[in-house]
């Protein structure tokens, strides 16, 4: 089974969440927005920091969005918090093998490579974050370095991203559509 298979349901099941449905509305407050940023780049800072420590984005250095995470939040001047999934998310980053790695960026970056091309469109940013230099042949090398055997750890990924939306969802109250 290939891996898009595998990871089907719990893509489905974030892709269809309250939170992300508010994300894509155009209508995503700048302070829930910035929180919601802010987490992800707390995230992705120590996910890539881990990926280029094991060697993992040789030939895929662009896929680093932390940077661009970063010019995003300091435009758009909110105060974020730190969120309970996301220390859960990095706590479990540190323990992961080196070569699970890469379901994260799978689940994460690819994310922001497809859906990603969409919500720069909505965001309360200028979306920097979703914009990747030949994001086609980017696609390719990243998928390269993955394997269906990723599954399981990519369907992990899945349920701290869904634990972060359900904790913003219920701090801001967000409804179900």
């Amino acid at each position: 089974m290939a891996l898009r298979d595998k990871i089907a349901e719990k893509h489905d099941k974030a892709e269809n969440h309250r939170f992300v449905k508010l994300l894509f509305s155009g209508e995503m407050p700048k302070n829930i927005y910035a929180d919601f940023l802010f987490n992800q780049l707390v995230a992705y800072s120590r996910l890539e920091s881990l990926a280029q420590r094991y060697g993992l984005l040789f030939g895929i250095e662009d896929i680093r969005r932390a940077d661009l995470m970063q010019e995003d939040l300091t435009e758009l001047g909110e105060k974020p918090g730190f969120r309970k999934a996301t220390s859960n998310y990095v706590s479990y980053l540190n323990n992961v093998p080196a070569e699970k790695l890469m379901a994260h960026i799978y689940v994460r970056h690819f994310g922001d490579m497809y859906g990603g091309q969409m919500l720069k469109k909505v965001v309360p940013s200028q979306g920097r974050m979703y914009e990747f230099k030949d994001r086609a042949e980017l696609i390719n090398r990243v998928r390269s370095k993955l394997s269906d055997d990723l599954g399981d750890e990519a369907n992990k990924a899945f349920d701290f991203v869904l634990e972060l939306f359900d904790e913003l969802a219920n701090a801001y109250d967000i409804p179900a559509t």
